[in-house]
């Protein structure tokens, strides 16, 4: 979709469109828009691009000084609801990222769009059909449900793919393994668990082993754990596998951010991605994504990137604290031949990047252009970001749900309206500012919720 110039946009205002979320906020009667997607929020006529950062932070100071009383209770002092009134949380996290996609798939169709992690929110698992019995037990609605393992199309429909961690280094590596053999043995497991189950015979899909083990109550305990340990494994490369399939059986693709113990494992990964047909980030040990970028990237070309599917490498640069400067930070990544570039719009999360800076990053070192993309998280807000208003803490504003493990991190309620509302202005910030895509990150809270307030009590 073409955008009108600055100059034209001047002297009008979004119309309302139909089938735009209603957190964007009320319509205007003054002179519509003529090929404008009206942003969250309303009206978009600055010209530095920074202009709708500025007025996300003057409505976060309002919802910051909001009355206490409004506030809910930390997770110490909180109840947990009956079953029957327990959200869907994953479809609440679904409906969010829905919306936000939709909204810059509408605003230009070009616009690249990335989640990281939230494997079970890609196919129905077990626990959504648990929920499905509690909410209809009579089965009054039974025949609309999707059945298990089917795939959301319209949460992959706005994707233009996923990010995933630890495809071939760490606990949940697939230990080597062709992706396309381990999805094709899920597969052929699932035919057969299927058919047995219509025989009567109901065995789970991740195997478990029984003891005891030993007459050592302490061997015991050790067996126990590892065993544990071992399962959950198997369970979490259950899902991913499930979201593996969905996303490439629908033509999308996958990135993956792979944090190795040494070099042969990096390289190892690599030779893994890309007989995958995976794009890899690989990087030597853990901790934040802050590297200095190399010199000469894995796979390195001159060629022009517009899409995510045209990418052989990427980097993502979370925290941008140890470049110094702005002007060094956009320099480092300038001097670079990745093909996506991916950053947060703030400069150590406080010094907001302007479009000149934007531009810069479009284009390697080599001349051709990239892709330079934006993180956005959803679930959790964090007190070092440049959103960050004095005074808040949990349950000031009332999105603020808990204090989450990390240091000044905060799990965030996607159920709630004004949450809601600051991230769809926060995705037309990150578009008027000229970037070709988004990456919603920590979509995966929805399991910490899915743990204070289980569906078996």
């Amino acid at each position: 979709m073409t955008r009108p110039s600055d100059a034209n946009r001047s002297d009008c205002h979004p119309e309302p469109s139909r089938g735009i979320p209603a957190w964007r906020g009320g319509a205007s009667l003054e002179k519509p828009c003529q090929e404008e997607i009206p942003p969250p929020g309303g009206r978009r006529d600055d010209k530095s691009g920074i202009g709708m950062m500025k007025r996300l932070i003057a409505a976060l100071v309002l919802l910051g000084s909001a009355s206490p009383a409004l506030a809910v209770e930390p997770p110490r002092d909180f109840v947990p609801p009956p079953p029957s009134m327990i959200p869907n949380f994953r479809e609440q996290t679904r409906d969010v990222v829905i919306e936000l996609g939709t909204y810059a798939k509408k605003r230009n169709p070009a616009f690249q769009v990335l989640m990281r992690g939230g494997s079970e929110l890609l196919v129905k698992g077990e626990l959504e059909m648990e929920w499905d019995d509690l909410h209809d037990p009579s089965g009054t609605n039974f025949i609309k449900r999707p059945p298990l393992r089917s795939v959301f199309r319209p949460l992959v429909k706005v994707l233009d793919g996923i990010v995933m961690d630890g495809l071939y280094c760490g606990p949940y590596a697939f230990d080597g393994k062709p992706l396309d053999e381990v999805l094709k043995a899920r597969r052929d497991l699932d035919l057969e668990l299927d058919a047995e189950k219509k025989r009567g015979i109901h065995r789970p899909p991740v195997a478990i082993e029984m003891g005891p083990f030993s007459n050592d109550p302490a061997e015991e305990l050790r067996k126990y754990n590892e065993l544990k340990q071992k399962q959950a494994r198997a369970e979490i490369q259950r899902r991913e596998t499930y979201a593996l399939d969905a996303i490439r059986s629908e033509g999308r693709n996958v990135l993956a951010i792979e944090m190795c113990d040494k070099p042969a494992d990096r390289e190892a990964a690599y030779k893994g991605a890309i007989r995958d047909r995976v794009t890899p980030y690989a990087k030597i040990g853990t901790g934040p994504l802050d590297e200095t970028p190399r010199a000469h990237p894995a796979f390195e070309n001159a060629r022009e990137i517009l899409t995510i599917a045209h990418a052989r490498n990427w980097l993502p640069v979370l925290r941008s604290d140890r470049f110094g400067t702005k002007g060094k930070f956009i320099e480092a990544i300038a001097e670079t031949n990745y093909d996506i570039v991916l950053v947060d719009v703030a400069h150590r999360s406080a010094e907001l990047l302007v479009k000149a800076d934007i531009q810069r990053l479009k284009f390697k070192k080599l001349g051709p252009r990239r892709l330079a993309i934006a993180v956005m998280p959803l679930g959790r807000a964090y007190d070092w970001r440049w959103y960050w208003q004095k005074g808040w803490e949990v349950g000031n504003p009332a999105f603020l749900y808990a204090l989450d493990e990390g240091p000044g991190t905060y799990v965030t309620d996607l159920g709630s309206g004004e949450w809601r509302g600051l991230l769809g202005k926060y995705l037309s910030g990150i578009m008027d500012l000229g970037f070709d895509g988004v990456m919603f990150d920590d979509v995966g809270t929805y399991q910490w919720f899915e743990e204070l307030m289980p569906l078996g009590g």
